[in-house]
């Protein structure tokens, strides 16, 4: 697939199955904090979304972009994703959370085939992608999409978190708060583990952080940045996000970068 839901998007059609306050806590920071971040480290730029077309590689449930939507002011906003967002499920929880009667004019939902984003070349200006790259198969070809729908002089937005050999990397840190999981068991253990504990989370967030699991490509920093280049993007801003840990010692075979930064945001522009 050339592309998949990451962590911090979950499908809009389970979006109802999670009990009141995972969805509350959910809706929040995809419908706030995420758009807020994108909007920032664009600001930081003297770069804006406004009148602008943009795109989302890797929509997921739409929130994001219902935010980016309302917080700012592009002319066109179209999100891509292999499972099209539902966009009945997203008006569902906007007008539960009293912040939309109607999806906005000019923001659109498609679905991705295989390594083929449906857009024609040059045709957007900016373009986002928020906690997917993690999950994406085939990076290289998922950046020479993007920039073949990226104008010449188009900027691109990518937040990804987390690595997948940082502490949380698994992204079951409701199961497995003290980190490292996906290094020390194999994942049909780690899966075993997560369906016997039912009571830690829901059944329908049980099955999404699963699937989230068997997804992920364990791609690390450097092997970003050289899939951005191959694909024709050069990084010209980047953020790492980290936190203070202790070094685990039964691991102590692996880099100390690869535990110590557990994500990155970065902007990057056509070569």
């Amino acid at each position: 697939m050339l592309l998949e839901v990451g962590k911090n998007q979950v499908s809009a059609s389970h979006l109802t199955d999670l009990n009141q306050d995972e969805l509350d806590h959910w809706f929040r920071e995809h419908y706030e904090d995420a758009p807020r971040q994108i909007i920032n480290f664009f600001d930081d730029e003297a770069l804006s979304f406004a009148g602008a077309r943009v795109a989302d590689i890797g929509s997921g449930d739409g929130i994001i972009d219902l935010g980016l939507m309302h917080q700012t002011a592009p002319d066109y906003l179209a999100g891509f994703d292999i499972h099209r967002t539902d966009e009945a499920a997203l008006l569902e929880v906007a007008r539960a959370a009293g912040v939309a009667e109607a999806l906005p004019d000019g923001l659109e939902f498609f679905e991705c085939e295989d390594r083929l984003i449906p857009a024609e070349d040059d045709s957007f200006d900016r373009v986002i992608s928020w906690s997917t790259f993690e999950h994406v198969k085939d990076p290289v070809a998922v950046v020479r999409e993007i920039r073949r729908i990226l104008r010449p002089t188009g900027v691109m937005f990518l937040q990804l978190y987390p690595f997948f050999r940082s502490a949380h990397g698994s992204h079951l840190w409701t199961w497995f708060p003290e980190g490292f999981a996906q290094l020390r068991m194999t994942r049909e253990e780690i899966e075993a583990r997560v369906r016997e504990e039912p009571d830690r989370s829901s059944a329908a967030w049980a099955h999404e952080r699963v699937e989230d699991l068997r997804s992920l490509n364990e791609i690390t920093l450097d092997e970003l940045q050289d899939a951005l280049y191959q694909g024709g993007l050069t990084v010209t801003k980047v953020e790492l996000l980290t936190s203070p840990l202790h070094l685990p010692l039964d691991l102590q075979q692996y880099r100390i970068a690869d535990f110590a930064i557990s994500g990155i945001k970065l902007v990057a522009v056509p070569l």
